[in-house]
């Protein structure tokens, strides 16, 4: 069993004309987004000759690039890994945009990658470590369509008038449900040319997003993958089709794409979800659903303001000095009026008791269960106490 940079370690001297694009490459570039590539590859303003990524490696700023704490160690190793293989070291690049306001609540990011051998890929970025991008994915549950969905069918629109034939699509997290939107958004003609989107534990639509098309047109072209204790991609989850893979981790750590298991070329797969992970979204689901989408959005506004009080911008503020932003966040938290926090236990609340009622089902389901170390059995013990 592996990791993806251990894959590309081991596809070095494979080229794509040697061992076709698969669902691992895709998660590869999906993950390859995250890096800070802005100044080093043409934007879609700009015109210019695509690059490859040896040549960028040459002209490279580490501490901008891999800025990004919750993968640095790993995209460092991905990358150099990438560079030296001749799967990707002649990849080119182009057509990048990066996006980032905060008027607008939205972080995108979107480049076309031209694999020497194989497909010409369409990459979005997933959440990345800015406040806003957090605000946007909780503006998801309330809000069709966020402007990083509308943006993602915009660029798939244009860059899809310079390439020629068929393309893939592909994203994590976020950057998978703009993979989808996208996909669903554009005109028929290019909406043929897809051939496959990829999309990597994200979250689903708001149902009025997927009665606005024909989602029966794109559908048997997604491969949405789930790792088994999936939390993110089972959220707003209805009529998209999923593959589940195992981990090494445990929880929420399973979100992130280097500790998905790997056995040749493929995902080393599982049959179903774990019972805690149905648990816990059939919980959070329908606790979602039970909600107005101006209680949502109250929800939603609550959270944005205490981060902006306490003056954190980005999730790395916790990475750096934990301390110091827990204690900003405690401080504005006390600050916030009587009226706002009132709001946010009754929101609590509403939770708490669906939790309740779910854990009287599943107690109910599961009475029969012998083994004491049953992690559904053991949720609702911990819960009951």
């Amino acid at each position: 069993m592996s990791h993806i940079v251990s894959y590309v370690k081991r596809q070095k001297e494979n080229t794509f004309f040697d061992v076709p694009f698969n669902e691992v490459d895709a998660l590869v570039l999906s993950q390859f987004i995250y890096l800070k590539l802005d100044g080093l590859i043409p934007t879609t303003s700009e015109k210019k000759e695509a690059v490859y990524l040896y040549e960028i490696a040459n002209n490279l700023d580490y501490e901008k690039v891999f800025m990004d704490e919750r993968y640095r160690k790993n995209n460092t190793e991905l990358f150099e890994a990438m560079v030296e293989s001749k799967r990707f070291r002649r990849m080119k690049m182009n057509y990048f945009s990066d996006i980032t306001s905060v008027l607008a609540e939205t972080q995108f990011s979107a480049m076309t990658v031209f694999l020497e051998g194989g497909p010409n890929v369409v990459i979005y970025r997933g959440t990345d470590e800015t406040m806003v991008g957090w605000k946007e994915d909780f503006n998801m549950i309330f809000k069709e369509p966020v402007t990083g969905q509308s943006l993602s069918a915009m660029y798939l629109q244009q860059v899809s008038e310079q390439l020629e034939g068929d393309f893939i699509v592909t994203g994590h997290s976020k950057g998978g449900n703009f993979a989808i939107y996208a996909s669903m958004n554009v005109e028929d003609k290019i909406q043929d040319r897809i051939d496959r989107v990829y999309s990597f534990d994200s979250p689903g639509f708001r149902p009025e997003i997927l009665e606005s098309v024909d989602f029966n047109k794109i559908k048997d072209r997604i491969i949405k993958y789930l790792p088994h204790s999936s939390i993110f991609g089972m959220l707003l989850q209805s009529k998209e089709n999923y593959q589940i893979v195992e981990c090494f981790s445990i929880g929420v750590l399973q979100h992130n794409p280097y500790n998905w298991r790997i056995s040749g070329n493929e995902f080393k797969k599982v049959d179903k979800l774990g019972r805690s992970s149905v648990f816990l979204n059939e919980t959070y689901n329908e606790w979602l659903y039970g909600l107005s989408d101006e209680e949502l959005q109250a929800y939603s506004e609550i959270w944005y303001k205490i981060m902006q009080d306490a003056n954190i911008t980005t999730m790395l503020q916790f990475t750096k000095e934990p301390g110091k932003a827990l204690i900003s966040l405690i401080d504005a938290i006390k600050e916030t009026d009587d009226k706002t926090k009132e709001m946010a236990k009754d929101l609590a609340h509403g939770l708490i008791e669906v939790a309740k009622e779910n854990i009287r089902y599943y107690a109910k389901k599961y009475v029969k269960i012998k083994d004491k170390n049953d992690p559904i059995k053991k949720d609702i013990k911990n819960v009951e106490e």
